[in-house]
């Protein structure tokens, strides 16, 4: 749940409001407690949390957001040595090798279980949404994706978080648009434009073969941002910065990983091609970019459908969702942490339980569009039968589903985060005509040799 925004939602949170009060008989009167949670985006969805209080009225979850390296890094850092901070803390998956190094800052979650409090605050519908007593992390590890477990379990095997949704990665594209270009709009026939991303970057230039004279002078392009290609062809392999060499630690490889040298380079033959626009993702810029055709396709990980509905409601029926170049993708996740000095970990554990449980998970899909990391759900006909009207009827929950169980699993290191910054700004410095893909590449290099040796 990496989303970096905050999109209201208040038909949504009315609507859950309204069928919990009808449903819901509250749990037996209990001291109040308050849960402060730390998270960023929309990791914690505000009508569950409405849901949950309804359910738990003893319960206030007090939710406070901030950006995400500031979050992860510097404020998780500092509670952590001054053994404070607050009950449950986000952790997003680039930042999970380095806290996965330090599992004293957390509690393990293996020595929790939900408490019959938690069992016993039934009388909501639906009832597959109850849990059960006595679940240890121990007891719902089947329930989740293994590698996306495997990213909240400290390098001494304690469990220091659980798995929030999955980012599957597709692509979201304008039919208008296409049918403009002369391009197909099936989603079918969409897909089989592009199966390598040397095809996509061909018809990217096809693309703007058919763009006119103004519109090219306004910066329209055919995705929105190139630079998007090369996080988006590193999920698809294997290994990344690091090898898994069975160390806790993992071998730094970010210089010698084929893999990554390619990402680069095809990264760069897009932005040479000029296929995308110069606007920076989440920007006021791009949130209109969407409404007006600034770009035709967007490298889409599943939550970005409901950011895509927030920010550009009268594209409704317009846009729809074509298989990845390359087949599968993922960007973004979290795992929910309790840290070590939680004054409230028995409530803290109850709550995230039933949060990332799959009956909340599966109502989340279909409510924002946040893929579930439970794959029980991925044959289930409610969530594989799932289609989004707004994508012009796509059937996205099969569409999203086939392209995560292709993934495999990429061990994330330490400093994944530090070296993830210095690609990006190399990738910058490209885009920007500042350097060139080979300088700018040997200053990364040299930048890295600095960060690794800190």
């Amino acid at each position: 749940m990496a989303k970096m925004w905050t999109a209201p939602r208040v038909l949504a949170v009315a609507a859950v409001a309204a069928l919990s009060v009808a449903t819901v008989t509250p749990a037996k009167a209990a001291d109040p407690v308050t849960i402060t949670i730390w998270t960023f985006g929309d990791v914690i969805q505000r009508n569950f949390v409405q849901e949950y209080k309804l359910l738990h009225p003893e319960i206030t979850l007090e939710i406070k957001k901030s950006d995400l390296d500031p979050l992860n890094g510097t404020n998780m850092v500092t509670a952590c040595t001054a053994h404070n901070g607050p009950d449950i803390a986000a952790v997003e998956v680039s930042y999970s090798g380095y806290w996965r190094s330090y599992p004293s800052c957390f509690q393990d979650l293996r020595q929790m279980k939900t408490s019959s409090a938690n069992a016993n605050a039934s009388s909501v519908v639906p009832a597959s949404s109850n849990i059960a007593a006595n679940l240890s992390a121990t007891s719902i590890k089947k329930d989740y994706l293994p590698w996306r477990w495997a990213q909240g379990v400290g390098y001494n095997d304690s469990v220091i978080g659980l798995p929030t949704d999955v980012g599957g990665l597709e692509v979201a594209y304008r039919t208008d648009l296409f049918k403009k270009a002369g391009l197909p709009t099936d989603r079918a026939k969409v897909g089989k434009l592009w199966p390598t991303w040397d095809k996509f970057i061909a018809v990217g230039k096809q693309y703007l073969g058919k763009l006119s004279a103004k519109d090219k002078k306004a910066g329209k392009g055919f995705i929105d941002n190139s630079g998007t290609i090369y996080a988006a062809m590193l999920n698809q392999g294997t290994s990344k910065y690091y090898l898994n060499d069975g160390t806790d630690t993992g071998k730094l490889i970010y210089d010698k990983n084929p893999a990554v040298k390619k990402a680069w380079d095809t990264t760069v033959t897009a932005l040479q091609a000029g296929i995308g626009t110069r606007i920076g993702q989440f920007s006021s810029d791009w949130n209109t970019g969407m409404s007006n055709g600034t770009f035709a396709t967007i490298l889409a990980p599943a939550w970005m459908m409901d950011y895509i509905k927030a920010q550009a409601p009268d594209t409704k029926g317009k846009w729809d969702i074509a298989d990845m170049p390359g087949g599968g993708g993922n960007q973004g996740g979290t795992q929910l942490t309790i840290p070590a000095a939680a004054k409230h970990k028995q409530e803290a554990w109850d709550f995230m339980a039933w949060y990332l449980a799959p009956a909340q998970q599966l109502r989340m899909f279909k409510t924002y569009g946040l893929f579930p990391s439970t794959p029980s759900l991925y044959t289930d006909p409610s969530l594989v039968g799932f289609k989004d009207p707004f994508f012009n009827n796509a059937p996205v929950g099969k569409i999203y589903a086939s392209g995560i169980v292709k993934l495999k699993p990429i061990f994330e290191g330490k400093l994944e985060r530090a070296i993830d910054t210095a690609f990006g700004a190399g990738l910058s410095r490209v885009a920007a005509k500042k350097m060139t893909s080979a300088k700018s590449w040997a200053q990364v290099m040299a930048d890295l040799k600095k960060v690794v040796s800190n």
